[in-house]
């Protein structure tokens, strides 16, 4: 039987963002799974396959490990996750100085599901009353809100002619 990777992606991101919070000052491994969890029930309710739906939650518990920590695309496939996982994860690793909008465009034209789904589950997470931050920028929920409005748009079924790819 093979090993849970969904699991196994849990573990690996507690440990690579151990003792890191969030601007709230909370676990920031909470937001990790909250957007894991997400992206899992994003991709059931899109209706693909059973495979996708894991893939997507691996990749919300690992999409900041390559922006935030010291891992790289490598170490995780030598950690033995699928090339589209860490694909997913290159994908949502924004460039230093790029804007928001436009890596969010980027990974919209990229035609990559995962992602997409991982970065709308990213954007509801911050955007959910519960965590907002009181002296958050009026502008960084506008960003939040824009960005996730692009990737429901995108993810719409029937719009985008875009393949079933990842």
């Amino acid at each position: 039987m093979a090993p849970d990777k969904s699991s196994a992606a849990e573990t690996f991101a507690r440990r690579v963002h151990a003792g890191q919070v969030d601007k709230g000052g909370a676990p920031y491994t909470g937001h990790l799974g909250r957007v894991a969890a997400r992206a899992h029930a994003h991709a059931e309710a899109l209706g693909l396959p059973r495979q996708h739906a894991e893939w997507c939650q691996q990749v919300g518990w690992l999409h900041d490990t390559i922006e935030d920590t010291d891992v790289t695309a490598d170490d995780l496939l030598d950690a033995g996750f699928d090339p589209a996982v860490v694909q997913a994860v290159q994908l949502l690793t924004r460039p230093t100085g790029k804007p928001y909008l436009e890596c969010v465009a980027a990974i919209i034209a990229s035609g990559d599901r995962l992602a997409m789904i991982v970065k709308l589950s990213d954007n509801e997470d911050n955007l959910d009353p519960a965590r907002a931050l009181p002296d958050a920028p009026r502008a960084l929920a506008e960003r939040y809100r824009q960005s996730a409005q692009m990737l429901r748009a995108a993810l719409a079924p029937n719009t985008t002619g875009r393949t079933d790819r990842g």
